[in-house]
């Protein structure tokens, strides 16, 4: 007896199977994509990072290493050499490098899913190869993170390496009272320094629009870097925090930087500081100081933010002090508005008509890209920032107005920097 034709039609591994996704399993002739997932290669890959990876997590439980070897040391001459490397390429190199990393992972990833959907490739090898070239990847680029940078984690808060009390919490209401007081003062102060500051730039108290960086200014780079030494003399930090860097890059994609509210990253792997080139001006040389101590192996951001402050008010061009007293004195009248509403109110009246305007302009800025994005962006980095043990995760931006207090009183009790008289 002849077999039938519907038996032959079930037997043909060429016709589609009848068993939907179960078929993608199924190993036939067919199965001519299978890629081997290089197990070998890939998996000593994985553990070599892995044992590194331990042994810079032992070293960083020495605090000796981690400061005088490693921050002083190798990541400092890391840092440089990369950035020295990179500074050779006039657009942000970290750009290439982030869209070579997605294309490296996604153009596999995309021809792996054809060859299953056409049933030339087995989903368990597609898998299988996907994994391996993935955690390989992600073992690579961790492990470079920390011996390029991310060490300086561990390192001492600036507060305890420069002998500071820390800031404390009232315990009664007088001493909340002392505090409310003391920070009314220094926001006052730095209202009044921003004031001074802008009507050096503008020749007036309002400019008439938005305010930026008069003609014939010197370049911001020159301007922070000389800048820079006077910091590293005034807060006694070790000789290489006052060395030249490479110059800060502005990111061909600020556009999508606005919509991740980002103002500027640095990019350990290469070195570089970047900033979004469509920032208002009031907020760049500030933005620009912030990267650039990330580059000196500053880790936390609310120290970040104070070293921007106040390297930007120890520089000579008035519109970058200008960008450095604006910054600090909304952190501190923020603060304030906790304490005593009213008296904020009162000190944000002091402003100058165009200072008022360039602050009313940089929150418009900001607004017209919130959003689905924007959140997205601030939850991972903070859970990058808290995965760091930076436990306030993104609110640390905000604890440098802790910081600024804490240097007012060791400056005398000012957080207004007065500069030698040029000759």
């Amino acid at each position: 007896m002849s077999e039938s034709s519907e038996t032959k039609d079930l037997r043909n591994p060429k016709d589609p199977l009848p068993f939907g996704v179960f078929a993608l399993f199924t190993p036939d002739e067919a199965m001519e994509k299978d890629q081997p997932p290089r197990l070998k290669r890939r998996g000593l890959t994985i553990l070599l990072c892995a044992a590194l990876l331990g042994v810079m997590w032992g070293l960083t439980h020495s605090p000796d290493f981690v400061e005088h070897v490693y921050a002083r040391g190798v990541g400092h001459g890391i840092a440089r050499g990369l950035g020295f490397i990179t500074g050779f390429v006039p657009t942000s190199f970290a750009e290439i490098c982030v869209v070579a990393g997605a294309l490296y992972l996604l153009v596999p990833f995309t021809i792996a899913t054809v060859h299953v959907l056409r049933r030339k490739r087995r989903i368990l090898n597609a898998v299988a190869a996907g994994f391996f070239r993935f955690w390989a990847f992600a073992a690579i680029v961790l492990t470079l993170f920390y011996l390029s940078w991310g060490m300086n984690y561990a390192r001492d808060p600036l507060p305890k390496r420069l002998g500071w009390k820390p800031l404390e919490t009232p315990s009664d209401d007088a001493e909340n009272e002392k505090q409310t007081r003391e920070i009314a003062r220094l926001a006052e102060e730095l209202v009044h320094a921003a004031n001074e500051n802008y009507r050096q730039c503008a020749g007036s108290e309002d400019f008439g629009r938005p305010s930026f960086p008069p003609a014939g200014s010197a370049t911001l780079e020159d301007t922070l870097n000389a800048a820079y030494e006077r910091v590293q003399k005034k807060l006694a930090l070790e000789p290489e925090f006052a060395v030249a860097r490479a110059p800060a890059k502005p990111v061909a994609l600020s556009e999508l930087m606005n919509w991740l509210n980002l103002g500027g990253f640095y990019f350990p792997w290469t070195g570089e500081a970047n900033f979004n080139r469509l920032l208002p001006a009031p907020m760049l040389p500030h933005t620009i100081a912030h990267e650039k101590a990330h580059q000196r192996g500053i880790t936390s951001e609310d120290e970040c933010n104070f070293i921007g402050f106040l390297v930007c008010i120890s520089s000579d061009d008035p519109y970058t002090r200008y960008s450095g007293y604006l910054f600090a004195q909304r952190q501190l009248l923020s603060e304030l508005y906790l304490h005593d509403a009213s008296r904020a109110r009162e000190l944000i009246k002091l402003r100058h008509a165009g200072v008022q305007r360039d602050v009313d302009a940089m929150r418009a800025f900001w607004q017209q890209y919130e959003g689905a994005a924007e959140q997205v962006s601030q939850a991972v980095n903070d859970t990058y920032l808290k995965s760091q043990g930076v436990k306030g995760g993104v609110a640390s931006y905000a604890a440098s107005k802790s910081l600024i207090i804490l240097w007012a009183r060791s400056n005398g009790g000012s957080a207004v920097v007065a500069l030698p008289k040029q000759p």
